[in-house]
């Protein structure tokens, strides 16, 4: 069934389209939903071959924010930038490299397409080079189906999801950030450093 398209605009008007609150708490990793594969273009200007996101998230602990306006940024932006942030850009980047921040940017309209793709150098420098293989472009691909899967339920609305090592969403939210969801984020990364840790110290101790 086709999802009204009036519908996430009306909806737009409750709390910014905020669908729901982020847990307090990181999902069980045993009964957590798997991240959908999404397959897209990068930043990278050399290679213009499209690619999977689940090879890019597979082996890390990665904040990935959905969004398809420049409005939704700005909401994804609240959980992520470094100046909404600080605290967990500290965490990415003492993590080495085990933590990651991927950005999805879904546009299925072939006109608005084309103007993001337009402006594609200035999201060069603003996500800078080492990131630009975290950012995909999306046209297509994501159905009704995966929509209601995980929770993304508003096209106009930006989502924020914690993943961890195995592709498993553990924490999510939407919309505009709320100060304890913020920090929710944080200590969300921290555990699943902590997780992957122990998983590799118990690796060892079996060779």
């Amino acid at each position: 069934m086709a999802r009204p398209y009036f519908r996430d605009w009306n909806n737009l008007k409750f709390h910014d389209g905020k669908t729901f609150i982020a847990p307090p708490r990181l999902f069980r990793g045993d009964v957590s939903l798997y991240f959908p594969n999404l397959y897209g273009r990068t930043l990278h200007k050399s290679d213009r071959r499209w690619r999977d996101t689940t090879p890019v998230l597979t082996g890390r602990a990665s904040v990935v924010t959905i969004f398809s306006s420049m409005w939704a940024e700005g909401q994804a932006q609240s959980f992520v930038s470094n100046e909404a942030n600080p605290a967990l850009h500290a965490v990415l980047a003492a993590s080495a490299g085990r933590a990651q921040l991927v950005q999805v940017n879904v546009e299925e309209n072939a006109v608005k397409a084309w103007l993001v793709r337009l402006f594609e150098w200035s999201l060069r420098r603003r996500v800078g080079r080492s990131d630009w293989d975290k950012y995909f472009f999306v046209r297509r691909g994501i159905s009704n189906d995966i929509r209601e899967r995980i929770g993304l339920l508003n096209s106009k609305v930006a989502y924020t999801y914690l993943v961890d090592q195995d592709c498993r969403i553990r924490w999510a939210s939407s919309g505009t950030s709320l100060p304890e969801e913020r920090e929710g984020l944080v200590k969300g990364v921290q555990r699943l450093l902590d997780e992957m840790s122990k998983s590799g110290a118990r690796s060892r101790d079996v060779k």
